[in-house]
């Protein structure tokens, strides 16, 4: 009997076992089909949602008074959507003017763009059809009102990306942030809701800048003239408030218009270029020696007709036996340019260089804007020394030469120069007051009985140096019929004033100097900027 009931109790055990067994694994089926469903479900929901980013409006770029540079258009396009039948399609196209060379046969493949730049009127043909197989974009387009006038500069938007430019410079301001939007589609693919939008777009932000419409239309207008007249191949100018320390015009040609979609990009070559300036480098020269008590500005020095150098014999075309510091200037005396850096020395060149902003990265924030280079060595050659002091050796962008004759204008204060209106002015004296007094008179010289006679303005008093360079022939060293003319100046030569600085590449050969190239172009925008401006004539 007792080992009856061993045995029963044993099998009951079994049993229990078994049983237990059978529902957790049943319990287990159950719950696995519980999460399947719901996995299903929601994957069943992503099938009938779709997604969509939503475009920001870009930032509009304005000038100095509100007018804008580069500003977004809202576009609305037109698609037919996948299946959308032939009779239907010849329906809308009755109603608006599509394109005249879509050609379907029974229904569309796929999604297709049918009509760009819907107007307002035809948007509510659409919405009365009711069609679920038309679908409206928004598609956001720039667009640059002064053109070519200003396009090196302002660069463009295209392809969806910033692509040259303050465009490129500022994209990250200017861009905003996508927003996004869904909708509900039928087992069949169809939409069956409107948009829902899940994450509004953020519009970006506006930049102002220092840019002065009408001083660069002026900049612009004049040097196409000049360089056209003179069969020259490019040239620059570069416009400057040297009172508030902003930016009023930058002008680059060859240019191009930034809202033609076939569009060749030219360069920006009043950033973007450095190369030898020349003798526009000799009142840099002339006020630091004056700022370091080397000589008396006024004091005449004997001037050699040969000085010879190493193997270098430097001479200027007319014998002056001696001239006055500043007279060196107003003649663009080589020899007497050469001896002032000879007695200024290397160190001291150097150091005065590169206070006045050279080698320097600009203030200006531009895609590959150069900062040029200088002959930097343990020692140099007399003759290297020379030729770094009229203006070889030293290669220096046009917004860097500038910047530098404003400090002539700013009673020897250096001023990183603005192009953004809500940017800070950043100031450093160099040289002291009466240095840059005495250097304006050389530069008034100049015009006055100088070499820059041809950039006298009737009415202020101004003054500048005129520049003329031999141009590099890539490794064939300086090419004896390629000239660089340039012509740097202040007008008027009073506490506001402007710094104009101008180049021609490569004018004819029947006029290539700076005096009788670039002062002229000179002369004409400082005129009309004047003018513009209202400002005073002070003679």
């Amino acid at each position: 009997m007792k080992k009856i009931s061993i045995i029963n109790w044993r099998f009951i055990l079994v049993c229990i076992f078994f049983s237990l067994s059978i529902a957790a694994i049943a319990y287990k089926i159950i719950s696995l089909q519980i999460d399947d469903s719901i996995f299903l479900k929601n994957e069943g929901k992503k099938k009938y949602i779709k997604y969509r980013n939503i475009n920001p409006v870009r930032g509009t770029i304005y000038d100095r008074n509100n007018f804008p540079l580069a500003v977004s258009i809202i576009n609305y396009d037109l698609y037919a959507l996948k299946d959308l039948d032939k009779a239907k399609f010849i329906l809308i196209k009755d109603l608006i003017s599509l394109d005249s060379n879509l050609k379907i046969d029974e229904s569309f493949p796929k999604k297709t763009l049918i009509k760009k730049g819907l107007s307002r009127n035809e948007q509510l043909i659409i919405e009365e059809l009711k069609n679920n197989k038309l679908e409206v974009e928004i598609r956001h387009s720039r667009h640059y009102p002064l053109g070519d006038q200003i396009a090196p500069l302002i660069g463009f938007y295209g392809k969806d990306r910033a692509q040259e430019g303050l465009e490129k410079s500022y994209d990250s301001v200017l861009s905003g942030k996508n927003g996004k939007e869904k909708f509900h589609k039928n087992a069949k693919q169809k939409i069956i809701s409107k948009p829902i939008e899940v994450d509004k777009a953020i519009q970006g932000i506006d930049i102002v800048l220092t840019i002065d419409s009408t001083i660069q239309f002026y900049a612009y207008k004049y040097l196409v003239e000049a360089i056209k007249e003179n069969k020259a191949k490019a040239g620059s100018a570069i416009v400057l408030d040297n009172f508030s320390g902003e930016v009023l015009a930058i002008a680059s040609y060859p240019s191009y218009n930034p809202n033609d979609p076939g569009r060749v990009i030219q360069k920006n070559r009043a950033l973007i270029d450095a190369y030898e300036l020349g003798l526009v480098l000799k009142p840099v020269l002339l006020s630091s020696a004056i700022n370091n008590n080397i000589f008396d500005p006024d004091q005449p020095i004997e001037i050699p007709r040969r000085l010879k150098l190493n193997d270098k014999i430097i001479s200027d075309y007319k014998s002056y036996e001696k001239l006055s510091p500043k007279e060196i200037i107003a003649f663009s005396s080589q020899a007497g340019a050469s001896k002032i850096a000879l007695m200024l020395g290397y160190d001291e060149l150097k150091t005065a260089y590169y206070d006045f902003g050279f080698s320097k990265p600009i203030s200006i924030n531009f895609p590959s804007a150069a900062f040029g280079i200088m002959n930097i060595k343990e020692k140099i050659s007399d003759k290297e020394l020379a030729s770094l002091g009229y203006g070889y050796g030293l290669t220096i962008s046009p917004f860097q030469i500038a910047s530098a004759y404003s400090v002539f204008a700013n009673k020897g204060i250096y001023k990183d120069f603005k192009l953004l209106k809500n940017d800070e002015v950043t100031k450093s004296r160099i040289i002291s007051a009466d240095s840059a007094k005495h250097t304006l008179e050389a530069l008034k010289n100049v015009v006055s009985i100088g070499t820059g006679k041809m950039a006298d303005i009737r009415g202020y008093t101004e003054g500048g140096k005129t520049g003329t360079v031999h141009k590099t022939s890539y490794g064939k060293g300086y090419a004896d019929d390629s000239y660089r003319a340039s012509f740097v100046g202040i007008a008027p030569l009073s506490n506001k004033s402007l710094t104009i600085f101008v180049s021609i590449e490569e004018p004819g050969l029947n006029a290539y100097s700076g005096g009788m190239v670039a002062a002229p172009l000179f002369k004409k925008i400082a005129d009309s900027s004047l003018n513009y401006l209202g400002y005073i004539e002070d003679e």
